[in-house]
Order: C-alpha cells, then sequence, then structure tokens
C-alpha cells in the first residue's frame, strides 16, 4: 500500500483519523462493488426460484426468505467486512461489532419463525387434521419464544456481560417457578394431552360427570362448554384428563330403548300381535333401524312391551323427531286394534261371605 501511494498525487496520500484519503476511496469502492454482489446474488437467485413457486412446495419459503433480505442489511453486512481495512478506533469497530450481532441475530430469529410458519402449514395441508391446528400453533409459539430467549442471550454476549452465570440463574429460577407454577403447567401439559389424544375438538357435544354442551374452546389451561341452558361451563384442562367422557358428536347412530305397557285385561292374541305391530312401524322409518321389540314384563298395574331401535343420525334434533313419530304411529295403531294403554289403577274385589 505504501509504495502505491508514492504514485499517487499528494492529495490521496492526506491523512485523516489515521486513514489515507486513497484508503477511504478503496474503502467506499470495496463497500459498493460488494453490496452490488449482494444485490446481484439475491436477484439472480430470487428469478431462479420464483419459476417454482407457481408449483408450490419449498421455493415460495426460499423466495420469503429473499424477500426479508432488505437492502439497507445487506448494505451494512458490506460496510461491516470492508471497514477492517481502515484504521478505525476499537469503541467504533465493537459499536459496529454489536450492530452487526444483533441485526444479524434478528434476521436469523424472523428467518425461524418463518421455517416454524412453513412445516406447521405444510403438515396440515398434507394431514388435513383441524383438530390439531390449535395444538401445532401452540407449539409454534413456544419455539418462537425459545428462539428470542437465545436472540437475547446472544445479544447480552455481545454487550460483553457473563451469560454463563445468567443462564445458570434462570436454570435454578425455572426449577422454582415450575414449583410455584406446578398447577398452571400441569394443565398445559393436559392441553397438549388434549390435542393430541384428541378426546373431542371444538364443536363437538361431551358429558362430564353431570355437565353437558358443546365444545367451544380448547385453551392453554381450560376449555370452555356452551351448555344447553346456554350458560358456559368452564373446565380446567387437567380434570378433563382425569375424567370420563362421554363424546356424542363420535356417535355414528342413536340407540333407543322404549318401554310401554298396555292393562292386564288385553287378551293373549292380541299381546302377541304387538311386536309385530311395534316392527312394522319402525321398519317404515326411513331414519330408523328396528332391532328387537318384546313382551318383557309383569308390572304392578301393566303388561310392559320393550323395543330397541336405532336411529341413523346422531343429530338430537333428527333423534327427537324419529322418536315421536314412531310413538304417534303407535297410539295409532293401538287406537286401531282397541289397545288400551296401562296407567296406575287399583282393583278392589269385594266377596260378600255367608253370614251364618
Amino acid at each position: 500500500m505504501n509504495n502505491i501511494l508514492t504514485f499517487l498525487p499528494e492529495i490521496l496520500r492526506n491523512e485523516y483519523f489515521g486513514n489515507t484519503l486513497f484508503d477511504y476511496i478503496v474503502f467506499f469502492v470495496l463497500s459498493l462493488v460488494l453490496t452490488t454482489v449482494f444485490f446481484v446474488i439475491r436477484k439472480y437467485l430470487f428469478r431462479r426460484i420464483q419459476r417454482y413457486t407457481e408449483k408450490g412446495g419449498i421455493a415460495s419459503l426460499f423466495v420469503d426468505l429473499l424477500n426479508q433480505a432488505r437492502f439497507s442489511y445487506y448494505a451494512f453486512v458490506s460496510f461491516y467486512f470492508v471497514h477492517f481495512i481502515l484504521v478505525t478506533p476499537q469503541f467504533l469497530t465493537r459499536f459496529l461489532t454489536i450492530i452487526f450481532i444483533v441485526w444479524t441475530t434478528y434476521r436469523v430469529v424472523i428467518a425461524g419463525q418463518q421455517i416454524i410458519d412453513y412445516i406447521i402449514y405444510k403438515y396440515l395441508e398434507r394431514s388435513g387434521d383441524e383438530s390439531r391446528v390449535m395444538a401445532l400453533r401452540l407449539i409454534g409459539k413456544i419455539v418462537k419464544g425459545l428462539l428470542w430467549v437465545f436472540a437475547v442471550i446472544i445479544f447480552l454476549s455481545a454487550l460483553g456481560i457473563n451469560v454463563t452465570g445468567l443462564v445458570a440463574g434462570l436454570g435454578i429460577g425455572g426449577v422454582a417457578v415450575a414449583f410455584a407454577l406446578q398447577n398452571i403447567l400441569s394443565d398445559l401439559f393436559s392441553s397438549f394431552s388434549i390435542y393430541f389424544d384428541r378426546p373431542f375438538v371444538e364443536g363437538d357435544f361431551i358429558i362430564v360427570g353431570d355437565k353437558m354442551g358443546v365444545v367451544e374452546k380448547v385453551g392453554i389451561k381450560s376449555t370452555r362448554v356452551r351448555a344447553l341452558q346456554g350458560e358456559e361451563i368452564v373446565f380446567s384442562n387437567k380434570e378433563l384428563t382425569s375424567a370420563q367422557i362421554h363424546n356424542l358428536k363420535k356417535m355414528d347412530y342413536r340407540r333407543n330403548q322404549i318401554t310401554i305397557g298396555v292393562v292386564y285385561e288385553t287378551s293373549t292374541e292380541i299381546l302377541e300381535k304387538i311386536p309385530e305391530i311395534i316392527k312394522g312401524i319402525i321398519e317404515k322409518e326411513e331414519m330408523a333401524e328396528f332391532d328387537r321389540a318384546h313382551f318383557s314384563s309383569f308390572a304392578d298395574f301393566s303388561l310392559n312391551f320393550t323395543f330397541v331401535y336405532y336411529t341413523k343420525s346422531r343429530d338430537y334434533t333428527i333423534f327427537m323427531d324419529v322418536q315421536q313419530k314412531i310413538l304417534l304411529e303407535i297410539k295409532r295403531e293401538f287406537e286401531k286394534e282397541k289397545i288400551e294403554f296401562a296407567y296406575p289403577t287399583k282393583t278392589i274385589h269385594l266377596f260378600k261371605g255367608d253370614k251364618s
């Protein structure tokens, strides 16, 4: 460099802050060249990859990552690496290094978040499993949060702070916090169990103990259920994973068992006809599937018949509509056959004895 300077005009050999004017020109030219190289490479890669984005796949992810690489960032990167050819104060080099580390770490974290979102999106697109959307989004948020934690640690390390003691302190503090928040953490892990084991999903009608309703939201700590009366029931996730849950949404059909009674005065011939009458009524109903009908018991006030059928729908309204049609038709047929339904009665038999 000194040999080159001897052939330069005097003005280019003048020094400013420890560097000649020629050094500053070289610095500017190299920064410009390196920035241009970055810009050209980015443009080239962008055009090469963009032609595949119409087919979907990972190409769209790379296009998004390239879009995030702004001109200001790679211009600064060029400036940072080229500035080492100059004689610069130590504080300035340290300041630029901190900016470089922080900015690069930020860009890496943002890119990591994009990759996480892409992986989750592609998994859901491939599996089509809507019940795991919330779980995967929650996991994505946790991973993104961890990325920011690592970013902060790197930033503090760049500032010269001893992060070893800090990480050790965080570990001890984390154990203490875990003990203090064990109930909340228990609900959190229970929510993961619900998400992945899928005993129910949003929109399912469930029964838990003596409570029932439609699942509206599965949260991190609790699950909200809308009861039939209209009020909202809040269950802790821990409670749900340890309770017996009846999920009516999982039914393909509903079973119905009904018992009716006729009076004791009904003849045996009519009693023999009743199961066939009931069977014929149920088989005519399109949404019902007959199972059985029998004379089942002698009760206190009636001769009881029990019949079972299946409604070909899990919808409760359809279930009730079918039941209503069947019962009305049974009433109609019994009236035609003059079969009397039983109701609580008491018969008193009087005997006239011999007074002698």
